[in-house]
């Protein structure tokens, strides 16, 4: 029947489980209002009540180790089994990691840039399409894995940049396309500018944001440049709003030993993965349809109600109208399905997004917190936002963070992270965010000649072709 409710089942069920639902989440907030992992807790509650138990009755306790115990020869092969299977993926992916050569392109972007996003959606476009894994023996035997790209804008002491930190096979196709849409813009290897900072936390100081989709699923769109107009070759582009202009101006106000840096570690998604064996299931599609049946299916609730309660309808004319509930969409739901729809039908990327500010401890003020957090503010759409979710180095309660310890170990290993580029695998292994080819072209482009920062290094002048009847002197 529509709308998803088993008739059949007892109310003091349904009772049951709402209330089990509520107060589970309602402790779950609680623990996370006092800073209190969830994990440790529940190991420690589960170490408890055996404790107590095995006072109070220690035969049972007995009993379940027993049946552990006569069991082993069936769990414990498939435990150990899966263990290794994981080790072992997780070992070939390492050496096959660092084993990569990578370089870093440095992009001084165009004089003019009169091309939209879009250019930049065509160059992720085609790194989807040619992001592709080789064999299943290469997967499983030489751990190798879709190639990682990192996006950046660093600000280093005011001067800002654009990079791409690639595989170092990849650096004549990354090339090609840059320069297919951007034919002004110069591309060069460069050392690494991290390596500029000598961080210690004697002399610096360090806050790390990584950013996130706020709402769930992950289809539901951030604003885009099309949102923004930038998708229109306009003759006056003054007109238009370019979002990364709150970043940029950040990293514009950066001094001498100030340093504020921006990545998006990229890798094409296929579907759902189990250390290298691609699940039959992909959570992000599945997510989205899942989203578009609740809508749908409170839009059929409502029709329901408005039979019964106004029509006075019995139970077959109710399911009737049930089912015309699309006719019952409002606009928001109905441009809510219009947008996942669209965002089902693009590539899909796996990023992690993440934003250092590194400065000596004297220079370091100004933009922790808000500024930061809030760095993407410009994107949040009717849908969903895109805002610091976890990394922030700040601890509320002393229990969280016994001397500083915790603190200084994160900050240590962010710098590492940021350095490495590292987001996907043990032992760097997070959570990404899900993002389409046009919402990464309109987080990561080349802004336009309208977005006038200071410290937005460009060509300084148009390259002109050379002329086509020049003598070709003898080699």
């Amino acid at each position: 029947m529509a709308g998803g409710h088993d008739e059949k089942k007892p109310i003091w069920k349904h009772i049951l489980t709402l209330y089990s639902h509520s107060t589970g989440h309602a402790f779950a907030k609680w623990l996370e209002a006092w800073k209190l992992e969830p994990v440790i807790f529940s190991t420690a509650w589960l170490i408890l009540l055996v404790i107590i138990a095995s006072v109070i009755d220690p035969e049972s306790i007995s009993g379940v180790l027993s049946m552990i115990t006569l069991l082993s020869p069936i769990w414990l092969p498939l435990y150990l089994g899966t263990m290794l299977w994981i080790v072992w993926i997780d070992y070939i992916r390492f050496l096959f990691w660092f084993a990569d050569p990578k370089v870093l392109l440095e992009i001084e972007l165009p004089p003019e840039v009169e091309k939209s996003p879009l250019a930049m959606e065509v160059v992720f476009s085609g790194i989807w399409n040619n992001g592709r894994e080789t064999t299943f023996l290469d997967r499983m035997w030489k751990g190798r894995f879709r190639p990682i790209w990192s996006f950046e804008i660093a600000s280093n002491e005011g001067r800002i940049n654009f990079y791409i930190h690639a595989p170092r096979g990849w650096k004549n196709f990354i090339e090609a396309r840059i320069y297919g849409q951007y034919p002004e813009a110069r591309i060069t290897p460069v050392d690494d500018y991290v390596d500029r900072v000598p961080f210690n936390l004697r002399e610096w100081d360090m806050w790390v944001g990584e950013y996130k989709k706020v709402n769930s699923p992950q289809a539901l769109p951030i604003k885009v440049a099309a949102d923004f107009e930038l998708d229109k070759n306009t003759d006056v582009p003054e007109t238009k709003v370019d979002p990364m202009t709150n970043l940029l101006e950040l990293m514009n106000n950066m001094g001498k030993d100030q340093y504020l840096w921006c990545q998006f570690i990229v890798k094409a998604r296929q579907k759902d993965e189990w250390y290298g064996v691609y699940l039959p299931k992909d959570s992000f599609i599945d997510g989205a349809n899942e989203r578009i049946k609740k809508i749908i299916a409170g839009a059929a609730d409502r029709a329901r109600d408005i039979a019964r309660v106004e029509l006075h309808a019995d139970e077959l004319q109710q399911a009737q109208i049930a089912g015309r509930g699309m006719s019952m969409l409002t606009d928001g739901e109905k441009k809510e399905i219009e947008a996942i729809d669209h965002t089902k039908g693009k590539a899909i990327f796996e990023v992690g997004a993440r934003i250092v500010y590194v400065a000596k401890k004297e220079k370091f003020f100004g933009l922790t917190g808000g500024p930061l957090y809030r760095a993407f503010e410009a994107y949040k759409s009717d849908f969903n936002d895109f805002k610091g979710t976890r990394g922030m180095v700040g601890f509320d309660y002393p229990w969280e963070d016994f001397r500083g310890i915790r603190k200084a170990r994160l900050k240590r290993d962010q710098f590492f992270f940021y350095k490495n580029r590292a987001y996907f695998y043990v032992p760097y292994d997070q959570a990404p965010v899900f993002m389409t080819t046009e919402e990464l072209a309109s987080l990561w482009h080349f802004p336009n000649s309208a977005v006038k920062t200071p410290g937005l290094e460009r060509v300084a002048s148009k390259r002109g072709e050379a002329p086509a009847n020049l003598p070709i002197l003898p080699s």
